[in-house]
């Protein structure tokens, strides 16, 4: 019986004299991996686990159509492996471990360990975890990485993965190649309710081993320790498997590889398949009037005005959550005071009120007067109500204006303007000044390889030398300014300015974004989020299919953050009560695994639309329902005090406080989702 075979691809079974080999590869005889089954399966008895290779007695082989299996024994417990393409040409891999004896047995961990062996400039990809092991991590803290030396690793939960698989990428002579691996994930639940899942990850041997087990787990190496917080591990005895007499545990298993045309991008193609394999409907969101409702009462709520102060406080007051920082005004990163003014008036010439509109003027022009430095061009990040002073972050104890938070702030402004214009409605010569002055700033002091530092000293110099995407969001910001300012020559700076963060991150994916979440200092998605709304600006302005390129692939790259399916949570948790549905929403960072509502939304769409690539659409459609779940619709519900509220974290993993969500409530939380139902509102009605 020949080997399996589906498009390009073939994959079998061979019986020889010391087993069983598993090979797999495509119709042109080029092989991808050829190993005998024993050394690719691990089965462990006792704690804590070990990567120990089965030891066969004894193998069994059938080779039908379609269908190719084998099993062997290994003293009480009996695998069986099943090997069938689909329709897609992806191999379904069922792995079924049994029980054979007539006693139970207890701390077990089994499961699939695909070693490649010594694989060439590779990269992996495990989805919100690992991305090309996180370079840009501050070697100082503890986040996920698998580690260089042979003993690393790192094996998570599968509800950890917003797409359960991973990528790895690598070159044999000159030829590139994939290979993506994922589970479709089983919970099991046990008399109490309480729900657990396999886990993924990856083990450092010759090279990275990628290993789907049955739900122990491993961080920087060490068995049975699990990532539980910002930086933070501790260890734990959970994971393991019990199996009653003729119980069987299945694992369901998907493999998909092929050659791989551009360095760094195959894991464009864990993000295509995941979508493909994981198709359930999200969540049934708020309709956008509903959205719109709902958060303007909690922007309303934000609202400050004392005398010529006038702002968008970033927290409310919200007891049972700890201590708040003092009343204070913060401009981009987790405040978006501009955006909440845009916002504002964008309510206001919809809906006619000019309060609204005045509102927004007010805290332009307030933000405007008072937050200027020494430097010309260069203005404070927050305002503190209750000391009337202008302030900023702070690194080596000595201020910093951040550049993501200024970019934000800056490109806010220039929507405003935008805005007004838009509706006629006089912008005061200051603000195009301002924005004017802002852009003289920024071409000067750049970092040598002509990108921005993470932030600047008051005296404009960069407060590090430090390699970042931290500053696209300037980038941004010179975009809009160029129009708004009918400046094309600004436009072709910007332009060259996105080109080296290109260059730097999104061409072959060595460094992937990184560091725009400024409490992180690691991989992160709001990093690759302004490059993509950066980019969609850009083709937007200048309908070049390069930059739309360069959007689809940084499109790709946002969406390995962002669930194709919603974990079960235990049946006691709020989240479960809820009936909350996590497919649609986005992680974070590597070193942050919860839920939030940070994402590119209505960019996404637009693009998707403009160039009639309707996965992005869709994927954007399913974010925006997903996102409105969580909101408050009356006092208290969420544990909120005021409608519209919603917390900055709902929590899917073990991070945290799984299957909970809290009551943070900076007020980007209000901003980015409120501007993004405004204009996919006005989208929908044109």
């Amino acid at each position: 019986m020949p080997a399996l075979t589906a498009g390009s691809r073939s994959a079998e079974l061979r019986r020889t004299a010391d087993g069983v080999v598993l090979q797999l590869g495509l119709t042109d005889g080029t092989v991808y991996l050829e190993r005998p089954v024993a050394n690719l399966l691990t089965y462990s008895v006792g704690r804590p686990w070990q990567t120990s290779l089965i030891q066969p007695d004894g193998w069994w082989i059938s080779r039908r159509p379609g269908e190719h299996r084998a099993g062997c024994r290994m003293g009480p417990v009996a695998v069986e492996l099943r090997l069938s393409f689909d329709a897609a040409d992806r191999l379904d891999v069922e792995l079924r471990w049994r029980n054979t004896s007539q006693r139970r047995l207890a701390d077990l961990a089994v499961g699939l360990l695909l070693d490649l062996g010594r694989v060439m400039d590779s990269q992996l990809t495990i989805p919100g975890l690992i991305y090309n092991d996180n370079p840009s991590a501050d070697p100082a803290r503890a986040v996920p990485r698998v580690g260089p030396a042979p003993g690393g690793g790192f094996v998570a939960e599968e509800d950890r993965l917003p797409i359960p698989g991973m990528n790895l990428e690598w070159r044999t002579g000159r030829e590139r190649r994939w290979l993506s691996l994922f589970s479709r994930p089983e919970p099991r639940r046990s008399g109490d309710g309480q729900v657990r899942y396999g886990s993924l990850g990856a083990i450092r041997q010759d090279g990275p081993v990628l290993a789907a087990l049955s739900g122990v787990l491993m961080f920087d190496g060490k068995q049975d320790v699990r990532y539980v917080s910002k930086a933070e591990s501790e260890a734990t005895d959970d994971g393991y498997l019990t199996l009653r007499p003729g119980e069987v545990y299945t694992q369901r298993l998907v493999l998909d590889w092929g050659r791989q045309e551009v360095r760094g991008h195959a894991f464009r193609h864990l993000v295509h398949t995941g979508r493909a394999l994981f198709t359930a409907a999200g969540g049934q969101g708020l309709t956008l009037d509903e959205l719109v409702a709902r958060k303007t009462v909690a922007l309303d709520n934000r609202r400050y005005q004392a005398g010529t102060v006038a702002g968008y406080t970033k927290f409310s007051d919200v007891p049972g959550n700890g201590p708040r920082k003092a009343r204070h005004f913060l401009y981009g990163w987790t405040g978006q005071a501009l955006k909440l003014a845009w916002c504002d008036a964008h309510v206001g010439f919809t809906s006619g009120d000019r309060a609204r509109i005045d509102r927004c003027r007010a805290a332009v022009e307030f933000y405007l007067s008072g937050s200027p430095t020494p430097t010309p061009g260069l203005r404070h990040n927050s305002y503190q109500v209750s000391t009337r002073r202008w302030t900023s972050f702070r690194s080596g104890n000595r201020p910093m204006i951040s550049s993501r938070a200024y970019g934000e702030t800056l490109a806010d402004l220039a929507d405003v303007i935008t805005l007004f214009r838009a509706h006629q409605e006089p912008v005061p010569p200051s603000w195009l000044d301002a924005l004017q002055g802002a852009m003289t700033f920024l071409r000067g002091p750049q970092l040598p390889d002509g990108t921005f530092p993470i932030g600047w000293r008051l005296d404009g110099t960069p407060a590090a030398t430090t390699v970042s995407a931290a500053g696209i969001p300037c980038v941004l910001a010179a975009i809009k300014a160029s129009q708004v300012l009918d400046e094309l020559e600004l436009l072709a700076e910007a332009t060259t300015w996105l080109s080296r963060y290109h260059d730097q991150h999104a061409r072959t994916f060595d460094r992937p974004f990184a560091r725009s979440t400024l409490d992180a200092a690691c991989e992160d998605k709001e990093a690759g989020m302004y490059y993509f709304m950066a980019a969609s600006e850009l083709f937007r302005r200048t309908g070049d299919p390069l930059y739309a390129t360069w959007c689809e692939v940084a499109a790709d790259w946002l969406l390995t953050w962002v669930y194709v399916w919603s974990p079960e949570l235990d049946q006691d948790a709020p989240l479960s009560t809820a009936g909350f549905n996590a497919i649609g929403w986005p992680t974070v960072s590597v070193q942050n695994h919860h839920l939030d509502t940070f994402f590119p939304t209505y960019e996404l769409l637009t693009f998707g639309l403009a160039t009639n690539r309707p996965e992005y659409a869709a994927a954007a459609r399913t974010t925006l329902d997903a996102l409105s779940q969580g909101i408050a619709a009356t006092s208290g519900d969420w544990n909120f005090p005021v409608p519209g509220e919603q917390g900055e974290a709902f929590f899917q993993t073990h991070w945290q406080r799984r299957g909970h969500a809290n009551t943070w409530n900076p007020s980007w939380v209000i901003a980015v989702s409120l501007a993004n139902a405004l204009r996919i509102r006005d989208l929908c009605a044109s």
